[in-house]
């Protein structure tokens, strides 16, 4: 029987960095009209650097219920209180998310029920239920049973009012089943349809699943780097394949999107453990792995931070009002000509003492869970 990892894994850590760095500094440009355009999430169809990132986090929640869940343990009893603690934990980041969407937001009207946070607690809640349920084989039926599902809906299935299948970005069934259950509460940028609404949730937890599957690999020893390095590749491929038929989409959370991005997981993780488990050097990743250790305590944390920023506003004599933020980097990044580098700077900037924090934390072996 497979024992949990005793230690933390380093490849683990510094992914889980990486991708929390990644939301922080693509969530907060100085200024989002000049951002670099692989910092921007792909308007419709296609992705960017940018579309990666939180995928990435969302593979590695499924990475870490294989390294932290023994299925046996759980199966025999010899778990007390595991569900509980399960259930607990999803619902205190749900309402996390749900505060973070509330913040200096009094109108509960159209208060956002979705979110990053939300999709998060959904993701674990159903991949630590299905990896006690279902065997490899099980897991790897129901991410097939998805992505499939969901490209025949959405590809095949005729709009309910259309009359006719639509992946376009007004007209979907992912905007038809938000507006159905959710209403009103859905991503203000977009009345059509959330980013995280309820039917790409079930392709997030296939991606979950994929994670899943590669912490398995981990859990059982990590032995065969090449082989997984091929795993990823041939699953990016068949993402990139299938993209001719079923467009990569973030934002519909497509079958071809969640394999492009599970695959880039399997190959980073592999790569990553290839590099740093075992007792090798971090290889400068120092600020990643202390990132990674923290990062739900993280990411939290700068989305308050961001929305005090852009929520508080000054006296302006040009606009006549603007937002602590952009007084900021107005204030800091005037001289720069570079616009574009001026507005990476901002968010490389806006990181650094959220990594302080988490250093100070790393440095005290505090490791903050929900």
């Amino acid at each position: 029987m497979a024992k949990p990892h005793t230690t933390r894994l380093q490849s683990v850590d510094v992914l889980r960095g990486l991708a929390i760095a990644g939301m922080i500094v693509v969530n907060n440009p100085g200024d989002a009209l000049y951002a670099y355009p692989l910092l921007h999430h792909a308007t419709w169809n296609g992705c960017t650097v940018a579309d990666f990132v939180f995928p990435l986090f969302l593979f590695l929640v499924g990475v870490c219920v294989a390294l932290a869940v023994n299925r046996e343990a759980v199966l025999s009893g010899q778990a007390p209180g595991f569900w509980p603690k399960v259930l607990r934990r999803a619902v205190i980041l749900f309402l996390l998310g749900l505060l973070e969407n509330a913040y200096l937001h009094l109108s509960f009207d159209k208060l956002r029920i979705p979110g990053v946070l939300q999709r998060i607690a959904v993701v674990y809640l159903a991949v630590v239920w299905l990896h006690v349920r279902l065997g490899r084989r099980g897991i790897a039926s129901v991410i097939v049973s998805i992505l499939v599902g969901s490209w025949l809906l959405l590809a095949f299935v005729p709009v309910p009012g259309l009359g006719h299948p639509s992946l376009g970005m007004d007209v979907n069934w992912q905007g038809w089943l938000d507006q159905l259950l959710l209403g009103d509460h859905i991503w203000k940028f977009n009345t059509a349809w959330d980013p995280e609404g309820v039917l790409s949730t079930f392709p997030a937890i296939a991606l979950g699943l994929i994670g899943l599957l590669a912490g398995s690999w981990l859990r059982s020893g990590g032995q065969g780097t090449g082989r997984a390095m091929a795993w990823g590749v041939a699953t990016l491929l068949l993402g990139f394949g299938w993209s001719v038929w079923f467009p990569i989409n973030k934002s519909l959370c497509t079958s071809s999107f969640v394999l492009v991005t599970g695959g880039a997981g399997v190959l980073l993780l592999a790569v990553c453990h290839w590099l740093l488990d075992g007792g090798r050097q971090g290889l400068g990743t120092k600020p990643l792995l202390v990132l990674g250790q923290n990062p739900l305590t993280i990411y939290v944390t700068a989305s308050f931070i961001a929305s005090t920023l852009r929520q508080f506003k000054l006296p302006d004599a040009t606009s006549g009002i603007i937002s602590l933020q952009a007084f900021l980097f107005r204030w800091l990044f005037s001289g720069w000509t570079d616009k574009p580098a001026a507005s990476l700077a901002w968010g490389v900037l806006f990181l650094l003492p959220l990594l302080l924090g988490a250093w100070v934390l790393h440095a005290r072996r505090i490791v903050l869970r929900v």
